[in-house]
């Protein structure tokens, strides 16, 4: 008795963990709303002009930080090359609430001045193209609160916190920068003297810490490059653990993770999956691109997560959150979008391996509802592209529909398109792509070695997908011959008049009476009222069109109709009907427009010939002529409502 209730609770206690890594409903849209709010700040920014002049190749920063106190101080040591002769100036991001002390090239004071939210310094000797100088700056402040978490100061359980969180353009609020999608610093070191009682979460890999009168020194180095909005520092209470991945070489990934240390159990009992997930990425992508560092986590007070290169912040550890923020690593971190146009190829890319980690962990279970969740949202609304037209509006670049869910989606339907080889094998090559790696993409260099991959062109595959709008609505009719040869005439219809014709493999699963028996078949779909020959081998009794959700779709309806024989002849059936008819067209002819009148020759509707089944149950009961036009002929028959 005792066993078997042992066994009953371990059942209850593995179908609640099952049940609390299910998809959220609302992910996407909750943090598209969360990188949102960031983005805001985007409208007030302007990238310098002076940053083209020269190349930021290191930062080192020495920062005073007390999570009592909302204040930082501090000073930022710059790495830069020329490229340019005789560069005298050069400027930095820094808000007016920052208070800069003084400003040194090598061991000389030099001037500064401020405009606005920019800091230029004039240098004592002017340098040469690709010639290497440095200038240090002694700051400190009470960074604003511009509402988005830049610099935060919160609580938990009491224990003060400050933490940052600077994308896109929230740098500036706390420390002297370069915000640049053009230019990613190549390596920092960041160094935090704190009370004693507060540890410090960072980029990279901690080389030291120590504990002297009262105050803790941290130093962490990061030896990669890096966008400046990725550079991040969390300071509190913190306790820390690690788990490991074997990479069966004899090397190992950390994962390390900085926690609360009331949520220490919680987070010790959630984390551990995340070394599997890295071992999914490392399969299907390639390597993690920081291995020789860290992977790890540090709690902060925000309700979602922030993808910090090597140090994902998390408000919790919740499947969904921790595999989006990982798989940003590789894209947004290791590759980043070059044009807030393709925010996609951070955002679409990082949601479609949070879809492949329900597909390959968790047994699967949740890959089904993760891919109809997103489909769903999707075909919400009738419009929108991936493609952001206008940067200037923000709701459209963190569109949780458009951006993560339909950018994921378009990763999806190609892999359909190409089949998994092929496609797996081209998201590896843009992964290792030279020109990118530890870089900027755009979209582009995605489709060219997707092309390769698969050896054809995918023009018009972006185009209806990417740059259009909407998706098809898919209309059948299907008839068999006895046990043997059922022909299935597919029609479509776009939500969006941006894309005429979604020209896809419609996958089409058949049925037997009772669904004890099915069989699948790709219909490459080319045009409307296209006809399919297939052999299933048993009675029909169903077809449904995509059940496993491959594609951005709708069904508007599947309509099974007698055995008609294809003699040359138009046959409108049945008839006398009740609410549909169906219109029969042979192989050779295409049916254009449909035109149904009363007796007396009054017209009473009117169709474009894209489908074959027609609705009239709402007309009254009596005689009525109907009038096709077909591509050879125009035909009239007399037909009745019962």
């Amino acid at each position: 008795m005792y066993k078997f209730a042992l066994s009953l609770i371990i059942v209850a206690m593995v179908i609640i963990s099952t049940v609390a890594q299910q998809p959220d409903p609302n992910f996407s849209d909750k943090m598209a709303m969360q990188e949102s709010k960031n983005f805001i700040q985007k409208s007030t920014f302007k990238e310098s002009l002076n940053f083209a002049l020269y190349d930021l190749v290191y930062q080192r920063m020495e920062w005073e930080i007390n999570p009592n106190v909302k204040y930082i101080k501090g000073k930022v040591t710059s790495y830069f090359v020329s490229k340019i002769n005789n560069l005298n100036e050069i400027e930095f991001d820094l808000h007016t609430l920052m208070t800069v002390d003084s400003v040194f090239q090598n061991s000389q004071k030099i001037n500064f001045s401020r405009i606005d939210n920019k800091i230029k310094f004039q240098l004592n000797n002017s340098i040469h193209e690709q010639q290497l100088d440095s200038v240090s700056i002694y700051y400190q402040g009470e960074p604003g609160d511009p509402g988005f978490g830049a610099f935060s100061k919160e609580e938990h359980e009491g224990v003060p916190i400050i933490w940052t969180l600077s994308e896109p353009y929230g740098a500036l609020e706390w420390w002297p920068c370069k915000q640049s999608l053009a230019d990613k610093i190549d390596s920092i070191d960041i160094i935090v003297n704190s009370p004693e009682p507060y540890r410090t979460a960072s980029n990279g890999i901690l080389v030291f810490e120590t504990v002297e009168n009262g105050h803790r020194k941290m130093h962490w180095k990061h030896r990669y490059p890096i966008a400046t909005y990725l550079v991040a520092i969390a300071v509190t209470n913190y306790v820390d653990y690690s788990d490991f991945l074997d990479l069966g070489d004899g090397r190992k990934i950390e994962i390390l993770n900085y926690v609360y240390p009331e949520y220490l159990s919680i987070a010790q009992a959630k984390t551990p999956v995340t070394a599997e997930i890295i071992e999914l990425f490392n399969n299907i992508i390639g390597e993690y691109p920081f291995a020789s560092e860290k992977y790890g986590h540090a709690q902060f007070g925000w309700g979602g997560g922030m993808e910090h290169q090597t140090m994902s912040f998390m408000g919790s550890f919740n499947f969904e959150l921790v595999a989006h923020e990982l798989a940003h690593q590789w894209f947004g971190d290791y590759i980043t979008t070059g044009s807030w146009q393709d925010i996609w190829l951070n955002e679409g890319f990082a949601t479609y391996l949070t879809g492949l980690s329900y597909e390959n962990l968790l047994d699967g279970v949740w890959w089904p509802r993760w891919k109809s969740l997103n489909v769903e949202r999707i075909v919400s609304d009738p419009g929108g592209s991936v493609f952001v037209n206008d940067t200037s509006n923000i709701s459209m670049i963190f569109s949780g529909r458009l951006s993560y869910s339909k950018g994921a989606y378009l990763l999806h339907m190609l892999r359909w398109v190409l089949g998994d080889d092929l496609f797996f094998k081209g998201l590896k090559n843009y992964f290792e792509d030279p020109e990118i790696a530890n870089g900027f993409a755009r979209n582009y260099q995605f489709v060219k070695h997707m092309e390769i991959a698969g050896d054809t062109s995918l023009t018009g595959f972006f185009d209806d997908w990417y740059f259009g709008e909407g998706f098809p609505i898919y209309s059948a009719q299907f008839m068999q011959n006895g046990f043997g040869t059922v022909i299935i005439n597919l029609s479509q219809n776009s939500s969006h008049p941006s894309v005429d014709f979604f020209e896809m493999p419609v996958p089409v699963r058949a049925y037997n009476p009772g669904k004890t028996d099915s069989i699948d078949f790709r219909l490459n779909h080319t045009s409307n009222n296209q006809k399919f020959e297939v052999e299933p081998g048993f009675e029909v009794s169903e077809i449904k069109i995509d059940p496993d959700y491959w594609l951005v779709s709708k069904t508007s309806e599947i309509v099974k109709v007698p055995w008609i024989e294809d003699t040359g002849e138009i046959v409108i059936y049945p008839n006398p009907f009740s609410e549909k008819i169906t219109v029969f067209i042979p192989s050779d002819q295409l049916l254009e427009t449909i035109k149904l009148y009363s007796t007396e020759g009054k017209l009473i509707a009117e169709f474009s010939g894209e489908k074959t089944t027609f609705d009239l149950s709402s007309i009254p009961k009596g005689a009525y002529i109907i009038q096709l036009k077909t591509s050879t002929k125009l035909f009239e028959q007399k037909i009745i409502k019962l």
